[in-house]
């Protein structure tokens, strides 16, 4: 493998990444948080440092990789960044173990946190929370495109290394303009949602932090009772809204911005995502209504399928506390997640499609074993590879999904955590049921455990495949780029 061109990459990013920890610097030194202050500069200037060290040790090398050095870079700097960005929480008192699981979460926009006390942490390291998950949403490659012109024509591998969902979602032919164009979508909603939060009397700096953590699908709150802690039916249909889009395509949203809003509705996922959600919250809101004749079923169960199926992870109520036939509704769409191409996580709502449709033509096939009966989506044939693809993913899925449970079973945690806390962390949404619920957070699991699912947090992020090609042996021995060369 090239590691100087890797290294060449991957020192560009670092450089700029560290450029990230001024903002919390100047919003500690805002609020006269000072003695917050030297963890957010350590952090920066440790990122500039080993930028500029990969930089220098590269020298020579080119910007162009290969698909599997792009699968290195990603999944390297991901984990990096989460280091990097566990420096302030240490620098406050975390353990070694909690900032990595906090600074994971939160560059993963998962939300799971070990937070429990949100009286003593002071504004900037909630900003940092914030920021992180915001960053992370989008994608740190797609923001290190979209501002570093040079690195753009040369890593479009790198770039779609790291999109989730399995198409290429393309808006121009050059790839920093589909960058530029994404992120300028993102900001816009992000600050259209700040505003909206505002004026319906949510704090400013709550909802710049609410918007940052929406808007990225993450979920973390500065309020110990998360959106529930607001008591406002205004603020959380604005949060449902919000929600909603960021679990939905950007490219398509962008679009349909542009004067095309029939794009959305003609877009099979699209359908499939609006269908899901209005079957998941009318079916929760009939059960809840039945169940514990709640005041407002529909506008608490729109928001936690809202919440669970972008993988945003937020709360109105303790929903722990619900009976067993409603939480079902919930894990059903904690293993569905968004759409391709959008801020949220989960195997996504294209995937599912895709093995729909395959097992249905498969039993087709049974019957009609000469005929040919191709997979469609939008009219046009999905190819093979693209099938194989999807498949490999939910395999691998299942298995990590196993492996990461029975860790955390081994370690202590009942059925009911484990499975929830694998599915929260794996799947990138955050709260779970049992000890991990709503209401709590995942610092009482083991030490062990909380290792198992800062892997689960990267891995799923980077969605599975990505990381588990780079375990291959041969790919980092030179005789296979030797042969790969030839």
């Amino acid at each position: 493998m090239r590691f100087t061109n890797i290294a060449q990459v991957a020192g560009r990013i670092c450089r700029l990444f560290g450029a990230a920890f001024a903002a919390p610097t100047l919003v500690a030194a805002f609020y006269g948080e000072w003695s917050d202050i030297p963890g957010f500069v350590i952090g920066g200037i440790l990122a500039g440092a080993i930028g500029q060290t990969l930089l220098r040790v590269s020298r020579g090398a080119d910007d162009e990789l290969r698909r599997i050095e792009s699968l290195s870079v990603v999944s390297g700097v991901w984990m990096l960044f989460a280091m990097l960005c566990s420096i302030p929480y240490l620098w406050v008192g975390f353990g070694v173990i909690d900032a990595l699981f906090e600074a994971m979460s939160g560059i993963t926009a998962t939300g799971a946190t070990i937070l429990t006390d949100f009286e003593s942490p002071g504004r900037g390291l909630f900003f940092w929370r914030a920021m992180t998950q915001w960053i992370g949403g989008m994608g740190v490659i797609a923001l290190v495109v979209a501002v570093l012109p040079r690195l753009a024509g040369e890593v479009r591998q790198l770039f779609f290394a790291e999109a989730p969902g399995p198409t290429e979602e393309k808006l121009a032919p050059q790839i920093r303009k589909t960058a530029v164009s994404l992120w300028r979508l993102y900001a816009g909603l992000t600050a259209a949602e700040v505003i909206a939060l505002g004026l319906a009397g949510m704090p400013w700096f709550d909802a710049v932090c609410h918007a940052m953590t929406t808007l990225a699908a993450g979920g973390f709150s500065p309020h110990a009772q998360s959106i529930m802690g607001y008591d406002s039916a205004l603020i959380e249909w604005i949060i449902c809204l919000f929600m909603f889009l960021a679990g939905a395509n950007f490219a398509l949203q962008y679009r349909a911005l542009l004067g095309r809003p029939g794009v959305l509705f003609r877009d099979d996922e699209f359908r499939a995502y609006a269908g899901i959600v209005a079957l998941g919250a009318g079916s929760l809101a009939l059960l809840l209504w039945a169940a514990e004749g709640d005041a407002a079923p529909l506008r608490r169960a729109t928001f936690q399928v809202l919440s669970i199926l972008t993988t945003t992870g937020y709360a109105t109520t303790d929903f722990d506390l619900w009976n067993d036939r409603t939480k079902l509704v919930l894990l059903a769409v904690m293993f569905i997640g968004g759409c391709a191409g959008s801020a949220a996580g989960g195997p996504k709502v294209l995937r599912h499609m895709l093995v729909g449709r395959f097992t249905l033509l498969e039993l087709r096939r049974t019957l009609h074993p000469r005929g040919v009966l191709p997979v469609k989506l939008g009219g046009k044939v999905v190819p093979d590879e693209v099938i194989r693809s999807v498949l490999v993913f939910f395999l691998f899925y299942v298995l990590t999904f196993a492996v990461c449970t029975a860790v955390v079973i081994g370690f202590g945690a009942d059925l009911e955590t484990a499975v929830t806390a694998t599915t929260g962390t794996l799947g990138n949404i955050g709260p779970g049921f049992g000890d991990v619920g709503p209401m709590s957070s995942y610092a009482g699991l083991h030490p062990i455990s909380k290792l198992t699912l800062i892997a689960a947090m990267w891995i799923g992020r980077l969605e599975v495949v990505t990381v588990l090609a780079l375990l291959r042996f041969e790919v980092w021995t030179s005789a296979h780029w030797r042969g790969m060369e030839s």
